[in-house]
């Protein structure tokens, strides 16, 4: 049986040194092993040194560092040899100046367990290095995404080390044995990796280069996702650019709600019809902001080969889940201009137009939904964003209502300023931050969508709006309990879906709003609920609206209207003629 620790090993080695690693020191042990014969085929294209002393080995790469002006490495085994490498990190450190540490590690059930030559290894360094990560351990028959996962390590800590001028710790455990199998016969992987772009310095985004004839060439999509746009002035730059952007190459734009950037001609109903879409071509994919929301955007990127998914990051920060960037590129969003992409001809316009044609199918259906049929917790989104006024601002929980308005809320001429908890996405103090933007706001409207476990988990925040005198009209989605566990397996299993996912409360709201000073409606169909809005967010009061709903009948209207989109198509979409495979 091949042996994991060599093909975790190599798969990391071959690809730090992909990304352009050319010399390494190497101090004496026993775990590194992996890591060490992973380095000695690659004896002919860098320069490996061996050095009886971590200490000075770390030194020594700090010197490389200096004279030649780009990373070095320092491989070392696990305990107190590791801990000898931190006065030349604190140096580098100080002087700014590029080292990648590799620490060999003890396996998870020998940490903390008295095992000899054992340390704590997590975070070791502290505040003196840029990047700090705890590799996975070795497993027998990996996943491609876990060996993906760590090639895209590899680049991104020879990219942190080069741009940031600072060191990075990759900490790797291995379990015995550490020597190669008779059966492991891995070749040199030498793929590229993620290729990194940082800022100009004019702040242009240097997309335009990347166009090349062959990406041109491909089947792509331009994808939005949370924060791409943080404020106004970043929306009247990025919207320009991306509409030019999205008819040089012939890519549709998609974007989530919390995006911002869902305004005219942006495919936002692809939740409704993506998964049912051929999309098997698919070789490119530019995106902005966080990673996709939509399950459906996220098993499409899962699946894909895609030749080039280019990154356009805000501040150099890294999202690449599926573990697929090709080029990770810096952009200032407010700085960016469309005239980068002038004299460039209108690309193929088929793909494009045959997406367009989908999702305005679908809103028309989802409309007509809204209109006729039952009201849920998806109209109760797709009415709040409708009826949002042009300089207003909404704040999304998180769970349910961020993904009932990235589904159901249409685009509009001018996209609604969305506000959103997505960097850990938790429900604790939704509530609060939707009340500090209130405050940050005032003069202008301002609503939030909050699911009931995310405002009884913040309840206590509510007394800021009469401390501070804030206006804002919270829109209440109370289905007694957890809907968001509807949508996952578990439900299958009763009594304990029931009693310890949905976690039913029964609380009453309207004492809620009696106790901390707001103004309660309730609303539980669609007229009643669009005049309250309308009346308190036109208002200078704070409001509680509520809207009872029941979870379970919720999500079967929503597969329902999905399954209602997916009917009222004639054929599914296949790839554009004129277009390579």
């Amino acid at each position: 049986m091949p042996n994991p620790a060599t093909s975790y090993a190599t798969t990391f080695i071959d690809a730090l040194v992909a990304a352009g690693l050319r010399h390494v020191c190497i101090a004496p042990g026993s775990r590194h092993t992996p890591l060490v014969l992973a380095l000695a085929r690659h004896r002919e294209r860098i320069q490996l040194t061996s050095h009886l002393d971590e200490r000075c080995a770390a030194f020594f790469a700090l010197g490389w560092a200096l004279g030649a002006d780009e990373p070095a490495a320092v491989v070392c085994t696990s305990g107190s040899a590791a801990a000898n490498v931190l006065p030349a990190i604190v140096e580098a450190h100080q002087s700014r100046r590029p080292l990648i540490i590799l620490t060999a590690d003890r396996p998870p059930e020998l940490r903390h367990s008295g095992a000899n030559q054992t340390i704590d290894q997590i975070k070791l360094y502290g505040d003196y290095v840029d990047l700090f990560v705890d590799a996975p351990l070795p497993e027998v028959d990996p996943p491609s995404r876990a060996l993906e996962n760590l090639r895209t390590l590899a680049a991104r800590a020879y990219a942190t080390a080069a741009a940031n001028r600072g060191v990075v710790h990759i900490n790797m455990p291995f379990r015995k044995p550490f020597e190669p199998a008779a059966d492991d016969t891995l070749a040199i992987d030498r793929r590229p990796t993620t290729r990194f772009f940082p800022v100009a310095p004019s702040g242009e985004a240097r997309l335009r280069p990347l166009l090349t004839p062959d990406l041109l060439d491909c089947r792509g999509i331009i994808y939005c996702g949370h924060g791409s746009a943080h404020s106004e002035a970043e929306q009247n730059a990025l919207r320009p650019w991306l509409s030019r952007l999205s008819h040089a190459t012939g890519f549709p734009v998609l974007a989530e709600f919390s995006s911002n950037l869902r305004g005219d001609g942006v495919l936002g109903a692809y939740e409704s019809w993506l998964a049912d879409v051929d999309m098997s071509g698919l070789d490119a994919l530019i995106r902005l902001g966080a990673p996709p929301l939509c399950a459906p955007m996220q098993a499409l990127l899962a699946k894909s080969q895609l030749r080039y998914h280019i990154y356009c990051s805000r501040a150099g920060e890294w999202a690449d889940d599926s573990h697929s960037i090709t080029h990770h590129l810096a952009i200032d969003p407010a700085g960016i201009d469309a005239r980068e992409f002038d004299n460039l001809p209108a690309a193929d316009d088929s793909w494009r137009a045959r997406l367009a044609k989908l999702d305005a199918s679908a809103w028309r259906l989802l409309g007509n939904e809204m209109t006729t049929g039952d009201f849920f917790d998806g109209a109760v989104a797709y009415d709040m964003a409708r009826l949002m006024p042009a300089n207003g601002a909404l704040f999304i929980g998180s769970s349910l209502p961020v993904r009932q308005l990235d589904q159901f809320a249409p685009p509009r001429a001018k996209p609604v300023q969305a506000f959103a908890n997505r960097g850990a996405s938790g429900i604790d103090g939704n509530g609060s931050t939707a009340l500090g933007i209130a405050l940050a706001r005032k003069g202008r409207p301002t609503a939030a969508l909050l699911g009931d476990i995310t405002l009884y988990h913040d309840m206590n925040g509510l007394l800021a709006v009469r401390r501070c005198d804030i206006p804002i009209t919270i829109v209440l989605l109370n289905n007694d309990g957890g809907g968001i566990f509807q949508r996952l397996p578990v439900r299958q299993f009763e009594p304990a879906f029931r009693d310890y996912f949905l976690t039913p409360h029964g609380l009453d709201f309207a004492q809620v709003a009696k106790l901390y000073g707001l103004r309660h409606i309730r609303a539980d169909n669609r007229a009643t609920f669009c005049r309250a809005f309308t009346e308190s967010i036109a208002g200078s009061k704070a409001s509680l609206i509520e809207v009872r709903t029941n979870a379970l009948s919720d999500l079967q209207r929503r597969e329902a209207i999905m399954r209602a989109i997916k009917s009222s198509r004639q054929a599914p979409v296949g790839r554009p003629s004129g277009l390579t495979p």
